[in-house]
């Protein structure tokens, strides 16, 4: 049994274990004297020996662990949370088999450490090692560059409500040392709606499409400033243009619909679209 273990060790191709029986005493050169200290001895080559060192130093942790364990308030543990423990215990902690000097003596003797240099367990953990750690690498690569790509979206999108404020956002990624850009207010865009300007009707359909109407009708105007704003480049000129055209050309669609519906309630069709607009040739 666990409780009666004294001593773990191995010496080259020897493996040890000496147990605590008190119904039989021998003299031991060690204590100088009577002792209760059975050994059990067994042979094998120097790699076998030592991997069954480590795995009783391991096991009897194990024991000692449960024992401490159950000394405490027990607590709900999870499988994985064991794992994660036996996984830890990559050296044996301090233990009450021997004395600190028999034992460090022991260990001295046979290098029985739990990782030796040279030793074939070494070489796996370094293995293992240079793996995971290339595997993070990768992994830390990829979240960089997608952090990368990410910034650069939010710094556009700030770049966009700067336009369109004149204020650049808080939320701005700036590097160390770097100044937010200057950034010019786009020309006319903003715009305000009077409650006096939205028709009063009595039929709810025509007050909707009247109240359409006159916000479109101010988003031509500002897709018209734009379009007009100097020192633009040719794609964005054009672009502009063309915005400026489809906005035209939704107001006019929507000011048929209002004189269909006009027409259809016994009401006379309107002009809208070319009052607001004179001199401009609506497509």
């Amino acid at each position: 049994q666990w409780k009666q273990l004294e001593n773990l060790y191995f010496r080259e191709k020897k493996f040890a274990v000496e147990v605590h029986d008190p119904r039989r005493i021998s003299v031991s050169r060690r204590t100088f004297g009577q002792s209760g200290l059975v050994v059990q001895t067994w042979y094998a080559n120097t790699s076998l020996i030592k991997s069954i060192w480590v795995m009783a130093i391991s096991q009897h942790q194990f024991y000692l662990d449960r024992k401490q364990s159950k000394a405490k308030i027990p607590s709900a543990r999870s499988l994985d949370d064991i794992a994660m423990d036996l996984t830890e215990m990559g050296t044996p902690k301090v233990s009450k088999l021997v004395t600190l000097e028999a034992k460090n003596q022991l260990i001295m003797a046979s290098n029985g450490s739990l990782i030796s240099s040279g030793s074939q367990d070494s070489e796996v953990s370094e293995e293992q090692k240079k793996e995971k750690i290339m595997e993070l690498k990768k992994k830390e690569k990829l979240l960089q560059e997608k952090l990368l790509q990410k910034v650069e979206e939010l710094k556009k999108i700030c770049l966009r409500e700067a336009e369109l404020t004149g204020k650049m956002p808080k939320e701005y990624p700036l590097g160390a040392g770097e100044e937010p850009p200057q950034v010019r207010r786009r020309v006319g865009t903003a715009f305000k709606l009077d409650d006096n300007l939205l028709p009063t009707e009595e039929d709810p359909t025509l007050q909707d499409l009247e109240s359409n109407f006159i916000i479109h009708q101010k988003l031509v105007e500002a897709a018209k400033k734009l379009a007009s704003e100097p020192d633009l480049c040719k794609n964005v000129k054009k672009k502009r243009k063309q915005e400026y055209a489809d906005a035209v050309k939704k107001l006019q669609e929507i000011e048929n619909s209002i004189n269909e519906y006009r027409i259809k309630c016994g009401k006379k069709p309107t002009q809208k679209s070319t009052l607001a607009l004179p001199g401009e040739k609506i497509p």
